[in-house]
């Protein structure tokens, strides 16, 4: 029998995401309440540029798809992206309103500024995908392949795929393309495109295509409004949810204009959690947008057990990696931190021997109102501690604060249920979705009223540390390490004991409001005024739609 001795490669290292599994019920959620919108589709004009652009190619007799056309594509994608930086170069103002988030920036942002006054430039310096002189972007459909494509033939807008080819729908791509086309100048974009060389004064000329542009086109301006806000022939139930939430934003961002707030993804949390403005004042919405405030609000609410976990997790490899001990065992390691100085203090001003119930009981005394959410002691700001903590100067006393405010933040959590209602209420899960995350609110009720009440808070957070810390990163690393064939270990056993590859900050989710917002502004339904941004004419329009109940 032959023997043939071979080295193993080992898996590719990776950064990875959700060490823990406790963010994905919470992105769960925020794509059902945010359809159509990603976290990485930011401006609404490419909703409208890339089916005007396959529209208009087909035009110009551009309708194989080959190397040629994936080239004279990437051409006029470098195009789109340097009129708008130019734009901003030019404009003055806000150079966000141009160029926030287009495709190629990176790259582009520094060559537009740098242009002359009788400048040119080729296209295909920055738009080839091998000899560019630097490439303004590696997906072969660029910004379209990359972040646009799979939302916008979501949306019927386009289909096709990066293979096959990319084509734009006769019913809803077409006539989007039409609605653009009536304002910008289709036959100099295309020269520019074609020649592969564009001027700035040309740059100067297209500039009816930057994305400050879009609301000046009124036909434009509403087909996206339409489409947004799931109106006439995009009023499919699927969608109604981005309707809600969009009119939820717009009604907040008229709310913290009023009071000299900031409209912020903190701020939106914050108060759909609570139900209060900054300052305390109760947030009262119209009916038709009640349910949908209730279904952020739960978004929230996991958010605060996510951090909280997530917490307690980077203070416990903290502190090991810091130790240079080494354990084989996660109750080793767990029991190990539980003697350090700082874990003591944490828990000394909890009480360590106080049994859960009691110090869910004895929370009367310290816990602000739901409203109040501005308080250091309210679950709201105790979890940003953790977050702003986990990211700054690791010490001792950073994790004493952190463990204290994770331990204060789960007893918040279970004060404020009932435990009468369902935890998720009217939002269905998948049969079996929570055998895969197994951190959530249901389990949080379960155990919080359950096997957690009569442990000691010691014991709790023992437990934490280890089911819902160091077991479950394995359990959920080995099941990436068999799904994708990477490691996102943060810990793992090694024949020195456990050890520690990197510490995860506590990180909130990005529930896409940074991008509902831009899609606002883009559209014209925020205006920028003294106060801050609040809804305009046409914004207001959207959030008095007569069908939103």
């Amino acid at each position: 029998m032959q023997a043939e001795t071979a080295w193993v490669k080992p898996p590719l290292q990776v950064g990875g995401l959700d060490h823990l599994a406790v963010q994905a019920p919470c992105i769960n959620i925020y794509g059902r309440m945010l359809p159509g919108i990603t976290n990485v589709t930011d401006r609404a004009r490419y909703y409208s540029f890339y089916p005007w652009l396959m529209w208009a190619f087909d035009k110009a007799g551009y309708r194989e798809f080959n190397d040629s056309f994936v080239e004279r594509f990437r051409r006029a994608d470098c195009l789109f992206c340097l009129i708008a930086q130019r734009h901003a170069a030019v404009s003055g103002g806000d150079a966000e309103d141009h160029a926030a988030a287009m495709v190629g920036s990176e790259t582009l942002a520094g060559v537009a500024r740098s242009l002359g006054n009788d400048s040119a430039l080729r296209l295909s310096d920055f738009s080839l995908r091998e000899g560019a002189i630097k490439r303004y972007f590696a997906n072969k459909l660029g910004g379209l392949g990359q972040y646009y494509l799979g939302v916008l033939r979501e949306l019927s807008i386009l289909d096709g795929d990066s293979s096959s080819g990319v084509r734009y729908t006769r019913q809803v791509g077409e006539v989007i393309a039409e609605q653009m086309d009536a304002n910008v100048n289709r036959q100099l974009f295309m020269n520019a495109v074609d020649a592969d060389l564009v001027t700035t004064s040309q740059l100067d000329e297209l500039s009816g295509f930057c994305p400050c542009q879009l609301c000046n086109n009124s036909g434009e301006q509403q087909i996206l409004g339409e489409l947004f806000f799931v109106q006439n022939g995009f009023d499919e139930s699927e969608a109604l949810p981005r309707r809600k939430s969009l009119q939820l934003i717009l009604h907040l961002a008229d709310h913290l204009c009023a009071s000299d707030a900031e409209l912020s993804e903190t701020h939106f949390r914050a108060c759909t959690y609570a139900g209060s403005l900054p300052g305390g004042a109760p947030w009262i919405v119209p009916h038709s947008l009640s349910a949908t405030r209730d279904r952020w609000a739960i978004y929230a609410r996991n958010e605060l057990l996510s951090l909280a976990v997530q917490g307690l997790f980077f203070a416990l490899l903290d502190a090991y990696e810091a130790s240079a001990m080494r354990f084989d065992a996660s109750a080793d390691i767990a029991d190990w931190f539980l003697t350090q100085p700082e874990v003591s203090e944490a828990l000394e001003a909890l009480g360590p021997d106080t049994t859960f119930s009691q110090c869910v009981a004895d929370s009367e005394e310290w816990l602000p109102a739901l409203m109040r959410w501005q308080n250091s002691l309210h679950e709201i700001q105790l979890t940003e501690r953790i977050a702003n903590l986990s990211r700054g100067k690791k010490s001792a006393d950073s994790r004493k604060d952190i463990v204290q405010a994770a331990l204060q933040t789960l007893i918040a959590l279970a004060s404020r249920n009932t435990g009468t209602e369902r935890q998720y209420a009217d939002l269905i899960f998948e049969e079996e979705y929570f055998r895969y995350y197994p951190i959530n609110l249901e389990s949080f009720a379960r155990n919080a009223s359950g096997s957690w009440a009569s442990l000691n808070i010691r014991d709790v957070l023992r437990w934490l540390l280890i089911n819902w810390g160091l077991e479950m990163h394995l359990r959920v690393a080995l099941r990436k390490l068999r799904g994708q064939s990477q490691s996102t270990f943060r810990i793992r056993p090694s024949d020195r004991g456990m050890e520690v590859i990197a510490i995860p900050p506590a990180v909130h989710t990005r529930p896409r409001f940074n991008q509902a917002i831009r899609v606002l502004k883009d559209i014209g339904a925020l205006e920028r005024t003294a106060a801050g941004w609040q809804p305009s004419a046409f914004g207001r329009a959207q959030l008095e739609l007569a069908d939103a109940s």
